[in-house]
């Protein structure tokens, strides 16, 4: 378990790189080299977001780090860089990049994982496991004759991915690496034989399946008995139970089935029985702590194959694709054909009901949709897809004696299918072809290649455990046993586009006179070129600092542990600044990193000459300019999604280039490209017609974009590959990184300037400056970008509503919904109003709407309202703290963003009410000299009223005295402002 304060963390050697050595340097010769040629590597560390938006705030995250040159051993003998390794609050994904300023020695850039492993537990000075305990090494009969199985998880969301399917085992692979390297563990869970005549058991196993692992729960079945774990995770509320959870006890589970995209800031799983209970589905939630279970309950009228949105039933006679619209009703999409279509050499077939078939049974087994391009797969053995649940195509060229076991895809265009029979297909989503991988000659071509240089990564002997992907791309988990009968499992990308590549060229040979073979080019392009891309910040969403190392004034330029932990310390303190800067009070300057250097950088030039004759503590020099947060990141290509917010849009122009070594002819170059050789634009924009508002980052409609460029006359050439097929997957509403703020600055300024005057408190507070309540108020907000920088006012409709209120900070309470109407509602009729708008707007039902050229609104405080007849505390006005939500919802419409802001509002100089300011001048005319009342640690006797304010009622009764002296009252309202005191003409 690893937790702390947000940018806390450990630093980590940059050993993650790949050096280019000539055949006489050593690694050590070459870092030095590197070092004293200027090569220093950028670390750039991005923070995958929670599920939970609801607990973390829904933001994308990234730091960009210098490595810090530290000498390991001797003089520069032994050395490495070293940076950092920050964690965040929430996140338990974390992706590193590494790469060089392109300057001494060439290196490869780096990339891999960080991820936290919540199932760890320490013991005895030992870190085991708390789900059960590693076992024996893994031997031939886990994986030789065993079937492949998927690899189910939450995508791009769960840190630790598990493995079942050890045969006779209650095993398990579990890995924080995405299996880079992996342990296999023994669970502790009991194995129960509950096979029974409503609940029949074809066989008893102790093997485990359909392991699922969440955000921090990790999903298993044993037979038809279901546990969960809940991992150790800093950012889960409350502990999880310290072992294996059964669930559904009474019920009879045939199948877990996961949901690998979460939604709305909670993650699910699906839980299918059989036996008698054929046709119950159990649906299980978790939100960021406990999953909620037991799962709850739906009955289908039919058996489940499998699925998530949709569901497939069957009967005795025919099979159907329904979607269920509430909790209690089905919609029938779609009546799946008995038997397979004919295919005839087509690529597919359209299911119009006009097709022919033939006598070869159709059977499906489950389901696959893609939320963001809204593609659908039935498939077993055949495969149909559509794209709007209703009309569906038959992919003919998948064959009919093979049958699909499980699906996985990159939710970027691609998917993969493995078969009972171990094959290996690829559907690229916008085409209707289907690619088989394994066995082909793409991949025998790939194989001799591999063994020809020797490598270890394939071997004749070798068994297929898992296809799956991860952030890296599509990879394979293979259990290889060499010469020796060795055996080793290990993770190897799968090469799909070599595969395709050199299939692509075995079909497109020909024979020429010379002894030599050529081939056409296969794509209808050479080169394409993107270009006039707008700032990608703005559209994917990720905010993005920048943290060098302290300078070091040593000849050596080496840095020391000192350093380090200032570097660390400096790192921590920069996303501290982050964290805190979602204020409702928006700065002068919006940037979270100005308050930081706002009273120093007026001095940069004197700590430079400090530095300069090393004079500074330690040595070492803060570059002000260091930390800061980066606005204008390079532009380095198409984004891997876009955000959208209403009438947004996202336009690029590309080019298309041929050379003419790469065409038989002219005429084949001017009939094929020429209308692409001059400049396209691509414009994608939101119609403005999704949905209704939500808040930044929640509850956004998942969509996709998709990119081919083919030849349109040579269609069976095309490569459906990235060069020319591009799916970005994109999302439609209210983009994270964008706040409502109050304008405290506009705010401050229009008020002086309306009202000729400003009275700030007695005691002022630059955080929360104080307003006089006899003048009028008018707010101002602004919207900020936290991603680009863009801050300027907000110019559209909103509804404002005191929600709660107190005499101070921590005496405010939160009133109920029906106070509040009573409170802000114009329709109030109970003197219950605390405000009113100064001119007559127009009103949303309950509550008036207000808006950037409003006139403002003045304070009321009727008597029955909870500003009413406040008593002071001391000699000053009477104060009150309200408590004000802002929102734009239902009356804005040019966003789909719900800005809401919830901020503290200051007032002093509250009016008296009548009765109590009556009472006070009877009692002071009483006296040689009206006397108003002092605060009750001065004050002995009877009880005179305060009275103050443009109003005419008494507002508050306090203990008094009997008389003082004029010169002392006079002496005490030039000492003390009392001008707000007014005493009514009797």
């Amino acid at each position: 378990m690893v937790s702390g304060a947000e940018g806390s963390g450990h630093t980590y050697s940059l050993s993650n790189v790949t050096p280019i050595l000539t055949p006489s340097q050593t690694p050590e010769a070459f870092v030095r080299g590197g070092y004293l040629k200027g090569l220093i590597p950028i670390v750039l560390v991005t923070f995958y977001a929670p599920v939970n938006f609801r607990k973390w705030k829904s933001e994308r995250l990234q730091i960009q780090m210098e490595g810090a040159p530290f000498q390991s051993q001797g003089e520069a003998c032994v050395m490495n860089w070293y940076t950092p390794m920050p964690m965040k609050n929430g996140s338990v994904m974390m992706e590193v990049e590494i790469s060089s300023n392109r300057m001494g020695e060439i290196i490869g850039n780096g990339r891999f994982m960080i991820n936290i492993n919540g199932f760890l537990k320490k013991e005895k000075d030992k870190v085991i496991f708390s789900l059960g305990h590693e076992v024996r090494p893994i031997i031939h009969r886990d994986f030789i004759d065993a079937p492949s199985r998927p690899v189910w998880a939450t995508v791009g969301q769960a840190p630790v991915l598990i493995l079942g399917g050890i045969p006779h085992e209650k095993m398990i692979l579990i890995s924080d690496s995405s299996f880079k390297d992996f342990s296999l563990v023994e669970l502790n869970i009991d194995s129960c034989w509950l096979g029974s005549l409503h609940c029949p058991q074809e066989e008893f196993t102790a093997s485990i399946f359909d392991a699922i692992s969440t955000e921090s729960v990790l999903f298993i079945r044993q037979n038809q008995l279901v546990y969960y774990f809940t991992g150790n995770y800093f950012h889960v509320a409350g502990k999880g139970p310290s072992n294996w959870v059964r669930v559904l006890h009474s019920r009879c589970i045939k199948k877990l089935c996961p949901v690998e995209l979460h939604s709305n800031g909670s993650e699910y799983v699906l839980a299918l029985a059989g036996g008698n209970e054929e046709g119950f589905f159990h649906f299980g939630t978790i939100t960021g702590s406990l999953p909620q279970l037991p799962f709850s309950e739906k009955r289908l009228p039919a058996s489940i194959i499998m699925g998530w949105g949709c569901v497939i039933l069957g009967s005795y006679t025919s099979l159907h694709l329904y979607s269920r619209v509430h909790l209690d009703s089905l919609n029938l999409l779609f009546q799946i054909p008995p038997f397979i279509p004919i295919g005839d050499d087509m690529d597919f077939v359209m299911l119009l009901g006009m097709e022919k078939y033939t006598d070869y049974p159709l059977v499906p087994k489950g389901l696959f949709y893609n939320p963001f391009s809204h593609l659908l797969f039935i498939w077993g053995n055949a495969i149909l897809q559509s794209y709007d649940k209703k009309n569906y195509i038959y992919m003919s060229k998948f064959p009919k004696e093979s049958s699909v076991k499980y699906m996985t895809s990159s939710y970027k265009g691609q998917v993969v299918c493995v078969t009972e029979n171990e094959e290996i297909w690829l559907i690229v989503e916008g085409s209707f072809k289907v690619h088989r991988l394994y066995p082909s000659d793409g991949w025998q071509v790939v194989f001799n290649l591999s063994q020809m240089k020797g490598s270890s990564l394939y071997t004749a002997n070798e068994t297929s455990v898992s296809i799956f992907y991860d952030s890296m791309g599509v990879h394979q988990l293979v259990y290889l046993i060499n010469q020796k009968g060795e055996g080793k499992l290990l993770k190897r990308q799968l090469p799909v586009d070599q595969i395709l590549v050199y299939q692509l060229l075995g079909l497109t040979t020909f024979e020429i006179n010379i002894r030599t073979l050529s081939f056409i080019n296969p794509c209808p392009f050479e080169l394409m070129q993107i270009k006039d891309l707008p700032n990608p910040q703005r559209y994917t969403r990720l905010e993005r600092y920048r943290a060098k190392p302290p300078f070091i004034s040593s000849d050596s330029g080496f840095h020391s542990k000192v350093s380090l932990a200032i570097y660390q310390g400096l790192v921590y303190h920069l996303l501290w600044l982050h964290s805190k800067y979602n204020k409702p009070y928006a700065d002068p300057v919006h940037d979270p990193t100005w308050r930081w250097w706002k009273d120093k950088k007026q001095h940069k030039a004197f700590y430079f000459y400090r530095a300069s004759n090393f004079q500074n503590v330690y040595g070492i020099q803060i570059d002000m300019d260091g930390y800061e947060k980066l606005y204008h990141v390079k532009k380095t290509g198409m984004p891997k999604y876009i955000y959208l917010d209403k009438g947004d849009e996202y336009n690029f122009t590309f080019f298309l280039f041929v050379r003419k070594t790469s065409w038989k002819s002219r005429e084949e170059l001017s009939r094929t490209l020429a209308p692409s050789l001059q400049p396209d634009q691509v414009i994608v924009k939101d119609k403005r017609k999704c949905f209704n508002q939500s808040i930044s980052g929640h509850n956004l409609m998942k969509t996709a974009v998709h990119f081919k460029v083919r030849d349109r006359e040579e269609w069976r050439k095309k490569l459906l590959l990235g060069g020319g097929n591009r799916q970005i997957p994109m999302f439609i509403g209210c983009p994270p990184g964008k706040r409502l703020a109050f304008d405290i600055t506009l705010t401050l300024r229009h008020n002086k300037k309306t009202n000729k005057r400003y009275f700030d408190c007695v005691h002022p507070d630059p955080e929360m400056p104080c307003f006089l309540f006899s003048d009028p108020f008018h707010p101002f907000f602004l919207i900020q970008d936290m991603v680009t920088g863009e801050s300027g006012s907000f110019t559209g409709s909103y509804v404002l509503k005191v929600i709660g209120g107190g005499t101070s900070l921590d005496k405010i309470v939160d009133y109920s919904e029906e106070e509040i109407v009573r409170y802000n509602s114009p329709n109030d009729t109970s003197e219950s109003l605390i405000w009113i708008v100064r001119d007559k707007r127009k009103q949303s039902q309950t509550f008036r709407i207000l808006s950037y050229n409003s006139s403002g609104i003045e304070w009321l405080c009727l008597p029955n309202s909870p500003c009413y007849d406040i008593i002071p505390k001391s000699i000053y006005s009477p104060e009150f703290y309200f408590k004000i939500m802002v929102s734009n919802r239902d009356v804005d419409t040019s966003t789909y963003c719900d800005y809401q802001l919830i901020f503290f509002l200051h007032i002093h100089g509250l009016p008296l009410s009548r009765r109590r300011a009556f009472f006070f001048v009877r009692v002071s005319l009483s006296s040689p000299c009206p006397s108003p009342a002092l605060p009750p640690s001065l004050l002995s006797q009877s009880s005179p009223v305060w009275y103050g304010g443009n109003s005419s009622e008494p507002r508050v009764r306090g203990p008094g005295f009997a008389s003082w002296p004029c010169q002392s009252w006079m002496t005490l309202a030039k000492v003390f402002d009392l001008s707000w005191l007014q005493v009514p003409h009797l």
